[in-house]
């Protein structure tokens, strides 16, 4: 399970310089440019040792999928790995023949397989032939080049990832191969060839089987979801609906690509012992030879969001329950009001939940709480789980949630209660001397979700403007029983 603390928001600050406070000005250590295709850089120089992270961080996730095509933004994470016209064959011009044919073939079997009446004959022909197509594709391919290329060149922490606010890229690796992996990064994200698409499919709807429909946090996820929007983008898992992704085609991979990764959609990131001059030289060089091309609309706010909600479902497992309260997001100042209200209800052991839940009325084994789930690039839900201790009530646990909340709302938090909080964030920051990749992933998310990489830098400062009425005011504004879902697992 995902959670965000109000600290994690702001723990990529990485205040690593020697002389480090919490007034340093993060600005004045990042080189900021643009691409003439319009895609924007960060560079920041930390002379330590000589290796660098870099990511790649794409306005395209979850949220950006249409209905009936969910989960392909996360289905196109696998592909960027599959290689390009350059990478990954040993033939091209042979190659992308047999893969036009795959793709034609990928099209037919997915709509005989999706027909009213499925045609079992037709369905064993088709796949005979694309069988026989993988097979003569697979002559010309380099299995896993892009990572053998990398880890050869001393790369680490290769990985990506999708969410419903974007999808990632990204690794670590010495300075000297700094241009390497600028060229094998922009093949990846702008020069996708769609290798083993079927069989990747394959791969996310089993991954999608072990990680919702047979896990009870991933179960309990999509029941929340569901019950607190009333479609859009964000009444659904990342990984999309089954019936979706076996249903998704390269056709429709393509099409999310076409649309979504555009170079002013992008942000990449550099951090390390690095010479800036010649680091943008490198990323011209690889980034900028694409073409600028229109972003795509934003998707439009939830509208359709439920409160008031109360479910319940079975499952092989041990009980727990979720609250949700529906919330805004960034810029909305309320934002660092809800980081304040996360910290006090859930981080540390005297905070209110924990305390009573966990250590005092021993009514709960540990609370987790969130205040951007699923995402951030729409208003989204503060969210607190709590997994009880084996026969507790979860009656009782939701009465002490809801008394919590209503001292939220109706009692002053005293000042030492928010003097803790504040001290706890610049603790954070003072002591949390992250790696390089820390920094990177977190400028490139408040640039690519926020639009604003500096709401980094100032959000020590606008923690510390939150004051108690602050706390009681927007506590009073959403975390009511209107703006409120409740969805409870029970053990069957």
């Amino acid at each position: 399970m995902t959670h965000k603390f109000c600290t994690i928001a702001i723990v990529a600050l990485v205040l690593f310089w020697p002389k480090a406070s919490p007034a340093y000005d993060l600005a004045r250590h990042v080189t900021e440019f643009r691409l003439q295709n319009g895609m924007r850089w960060l560079i920041v120089r930390r002379q330590q040792a000589p290796v660098f992270s870099g990511i790649v961080m794409v306005r395209a996730g979850g949220v950006d999928e249409r209905e009936g095509k969910t989960g392909v933004a996360h289905m196109f994470e696998h592909m960027a790995f599959k290689g390009s016209g350059r990478i990954g064959t040993k033939d091209w011009a042979r190659e992308r023949g047999v893969l036009a044919r795959i793709e034609r073939l990928g099209s037919e079997l997915t709509a005989v397989q999706r027909a009213k009446e499925p045609d079992a004959a037709k369905i064993a022909e088709v796949e005979k032939r694309m069988a026989a197509a993988k097979e003569e594709a697979a002559r010309y391919q380099i299995k896993n080049e892009i990572w053998e290329i990398l880890m050869r060149n001393g790369a680490k922490g290769i990985n990506a990832y999708t969410s419903k606010d974007v999808t990632a890229y990204y690794a670590s690796m010495p300075v000297s191969r700094l241009p390497l992996w600028a060229e094998v990064t922009a093949e990846m994200v702008f020069a996708p060839v769609f290798r083993d698409f079927y069989t990747e499919r394959s791969v996310v709807a089993e991954e999608r089987r072990t990680s919702i429909e047979n896990s009870p946090g991933g179960a309990l996820v999509e029941r929340l979801l569901s019950a607190s929007y009333e479609g859009g983008p964000y009444s659904w898992s990342t990984i999309g609906l089954e019936e979706d992704v076996l249903g998704l085609t390269i056709a429709d991979a393509r099409e999310f690509h076409r649309r979504n990764y555009v170079p002013s959609s992008m942000i990449g990131v550099i951090v390390g012992d690095v010479n800036v001059a010649r680091t943008k030289v490198a990323v011209v060089r690889a980034f900028g030879r694409y073409p600028k091309r229109k972003r795509p609309p934003e998707p439009e706010a939830e509208t359709a969001m439920v409160g008031g909600v109360k479910e319940r479902f079975k499952f092989d497992a041990a009980p727990s329950v979720a609250i949700a309260y529906h919330k805004p997001t960034l810029p909305d100042p309320a934002e660092y009001t809800f980081d304040v209200i996360l910290s006090l209800l859930c981080e540390g052991s005297s905070s209110r939940l924990k305390k009573r839940l966990v250590f005092d009325d021993r009514l709960a084994k540990d609370v987790y709480c969130s205040d951007g789930f699923p995402g951030s690039r729409l208003p989204n839900l503060f969210l607190i789980w709590v997994e009880p201790l084996k026969g507790r009530s979860v009656r009782k646990i939701l009465k002490v949630v809801n008394e919590e909340i209503a001292k939220l709302r109706d009692a002053p938090v005293e000042e030492s209660e928010l003097a803790r909080v504040r001290k706890m964030v610049t603790a954070t920051i003072m002591f949390a001397l992250d790696s390089n990749d820390k920094l990177a992933e977190e400028l490139a998310r408040f640039q690519t979700i926020f639009g604003d990489w500096r709401l980094l830098g100032d959000y020590p400062k606008m923690i510390s403007r939150v004051t108690a009425g602050d706390v009681g005011r927007i506590a009073n504004e959403y975390m009511t029983d209107s703006k409120r879902i409740v969805v409870e697992r029970r053990r069957r």
